[in-house]
Order: C-alpha cells, then structure tokens, then sequence
C-alpha cells in the first residue's frame, strides 16, 4: 500500500516539475497552470473519492486499489500526448478520477491489521510513500525532462504503476475478503454524513488538514517556477559546474531534501502519536498543529531568502513539518468515526482537502501571479504569490488546536457507538 501511495503522489507532482516547460511550450498563463496542476486534477478526485470509499466500506478493498492505480497510471503516460490546455485539463481530470481509489482504501486496510497502539506508526509508515513518490518523481522528472523532454518524461512516470497496479491485484488479499466476512451494508451516506457532522472535532481536523494541504500544493505547484525564475542564473552556473541543467538540479534537491524531510516528518509524527495519543486524544490535534505552523513559517523563509541554495536546504524543514500531522491526524479522524465508516469519513477529509487544498490552491496562486506579474514582473510576481500561501498554514493550526476543546468526549462516543 505504501508502494501504490508513493506512485500516487509521483504520478500527481511529476506535472509540478515539468510545469513550466510546460507553459512555455503550450503557450500558457499561471492560471492556466494552476488549473492543470491542481484544479482539473481535485474537480472529480474529490467527487469520485465518497462513491469508492462507500463501496470499499462493504466491498474488495484491494481490488478497488489495484484497479485505480493501473487507471491513473494510464491517464499520466497519455499526458503527453497532449498538445493543448484543454487535452491536458482532460487528461489530469482522468488521473485524478484513478488516485481517487487509494488512499481511503488503503487506510481503511491498515486500520484493519493493526492494534490500536500501533495505527499510528503504521499509517505513518504508508504516509511515507508521499515524500519518497514525490522525491522520485521531481528527481527523476528534472533529470529526464533535460533529455527526453517533459512529454516522455510523464510516459516513463505512468508506466511502474502497471506493474505495481498488477502486484497488489495478484499478490495481496483483504482480510475481511479472506475470511469470508459477512458484511453488512453500511449506513445510509445521508446518516453517515449527519453523524459524522456532530464532531465539532473532526470537522475542524478535517478543515486544518485542507488548509495544510492548501500552502502545500499552492506552493509545490509552482517552486520549480519559482526558481527557474527568481535563481535560473545561480542555478546555471552551480549546474555547469556538475553538468546539469538548472531544472536538474530543482529537481534533485526538492527530491532529495524534500523526499528525506517529509519521510523523517512521518516517522516522528507517528512515534509521537503512538507515544502520546494512547495516553491523551488530544496529542493527536497538538501535534498537526505544531507542524502546521512551523510549515508554514518555513515556506515564507524558503520563498524569501537571496540564496538559492538556502532556500533548496530550507525544503528540509518545511517537508519534515509538513508531513508531522499524517499519523497522528490520519488516526484521530479514524477514532472519532465508527469503525464501518471509517473509508467513508476519510474520503470526506479528501473531498475537503481535494477541495480546499489541490482545487483552489494552485489556481489561486496563479491568479494571484498574474495579478501581481502586471507590476512586480513574471518573477516577483510569482514569489509575492507564493508569499501568501503560507497564511493557510497558520490558519491550519489554529484549526487543530480548536480540535482538541472536547475532543476526548467525542472520541469515546465514537468508540462506543453513541
């Protein structure tokens, strides 16, 4: 599950590393940009996610995830063929509708293996395929990009999910499946979503994790333009000197920086919540909260220093508090809903956060660089942009630590069924 969560994140970022050969081969505008990388991709990712998740809630969970990794990865490699905004808008929306049957899934099956006292740890192990795919994928994107170009560059990122799609089909089983479990259906939507809309808790969980997500894809959208066009002559002459194009080495760095901070994040996270969780529910908001906002802060540094190199070793620290929430927030939105519900609720956490963070992130921060462009330029213009996302970051945590007022009470009624 981990493996098909790391290809679900390189076959969604790979668009970020290539996203402005992109524009300028396509002739595009930020906005336009935005749309591609975020809003085209969340439009049915977000709507899709609730009908999988209910049917993963009564049915063959690993089927459902086989299934969606070999249709994303289908839809990345035929990215490249496309030779105007609107195939490329079609394109993403048919990758988004495939990642959609992943996550929600998957969590569901490891909540289903492991003990209370070790769901933590080991959501945050299958988190660990974000950093690690989207390390992948800008290292490996801004290495093929120099020589094969951005359209073979997103056919060679399509093409492992066919055979790790092939795997999970053939090699895994749902244990539920295995033991012939007898399955009721489960609750009616309507009831599900009323019910789960009584926890103020998880509601503000759910709304700090969109925010999050807002700062991180607004911001992840555009960093490889960003620094193609606030560092391209610092990054040229470090380049020369190891022969490497400057957009080889964004994507090396990020990679590399991004890939081991946002992993080490995960880790931690989830020690901490196994640690803490266990003994006060409320560990489990404090710590997304802390992250949140130390993200956050780490952004603004990366986006403002003169340094390019600084700002790549930056990445570090903003990758490591990015990803600190994904064990302990991933659990304490599983605890405060009933065990047969629990695909359901995480797929309205991602139609939030699809919503809020991939939808309107990018697009708003492309617009915003258009604004700002007419004045500032095309690179500052984008950096006065990127300066703004942070904020989302800051509201996030305020909305994690709203979370923890009863949160407690909550989850033992959800635990017992009230």
């Amino acid at each position: 599950m981990a493996a098909a969560y790391a290809l679900n994140l390189l076959d969604r970022q790979i668009i970020n590393i290539v996203a402005e050969p992109i524009k300028r081969d396509l002739g595009l505008s930020d906005t336009q940009l935005g749309a591609i990388t975020g809003l085209s991709f969340a439009l049915l990712y977000s709507i899709a996610g609730l009908p999988i998740a209910r049917l993963a809630d009564r049915g063959d969970r690993v089927r459902i995830v086989g299934v969606a990794i070999l249709v994303w990865s289908a839809f990345t490699a035929a990215c490249g063929a496309a030779t105007n905004f609107l195939q490329l808008l079609a394109m993403r929306i048919g990758v988004g509708v495939g990642e959609a049957g992943c996550a929600p899934p998957a969590q569901s099956l490891i909540a289903d293996e492991f003990p209370p006292n070790r769901r933590a740890g080991a959501l945050a192990i299958f988190a660990l395929g974000a950093p690690v795919g989207a390390a992948f994928g800008l290292i490996a994107g801004g290495i093929l990009v120099s020589s094969i170009g951005w359209r073979w560059t997103i056919v060679a990122a399509g093409t492992p999910g066919i055979i790790i799609g092939a795997l999970v089909l053939k090699t895994l089983r749902d244990p539920r499946i295995t033991v012939k479990e007898q399955l009721s259906a489960p609750p009616p939507f309507k009831l599900v979503l009323r019910r789960l809309l009584t926890r103020r808790s998880l509601i503000l969980v759910m709304l700090g994790c969109g925010l999050l997500s807002f700062t991180n894809y607004a911001s992840m959208a555009f960093a490889a333009s960003f620094y193609l066009r606030i560092h391209e002559t610092q990054l040229d002459a470090f380049g020369a000197s190891l022969g490497l194009q400057p957009i080889a080495i964004i994507g090396i760095g990020l990679g590399l920086l991004g890939g081991s901070g946002g992993a080490l994040g995960a880790i931690v996270g989830g020690h901490f919540g196994n640690r803490y969780g266990e003994q006060d529910a409320r560990w489990l908001v404090f710590i997304p909260a802390a992250g949140s906002a130390l993200c956050a802060t780490s952004y603004l540094a990366m986006f403002s220093v003169p340094d390019a190199l600084a700002s790549l070793c930056i990445f570090f620290v903003v990758s490591f508090f990015s990803t600190l929430w994904s064990g302990p927030g991933t659990l304490v939105m599983q605890r405060l809903a009933e065990a047969p519900t629990r695909a359901t609720a995480l797929a309205i956490n991602l139609f939030v956060n699809s919503v809020i963070g991939l939808g309107l992130g990018p697009l708003f921060i492309g617009m915003l660089s258009d604004h700002f462009s007419v004045v500032l330029g095309e690179a500052e213009g984008l950096r006065t942009a990127l300066l703004v996302a942070p904020l989302a970051g800051l509201l996030s945590a305020i909305c994690y630590l709203a979370a923890s007022v009863g949160l407690k009470r909550q989850v033992n009624a959800a635990e017992n069924g009230a």
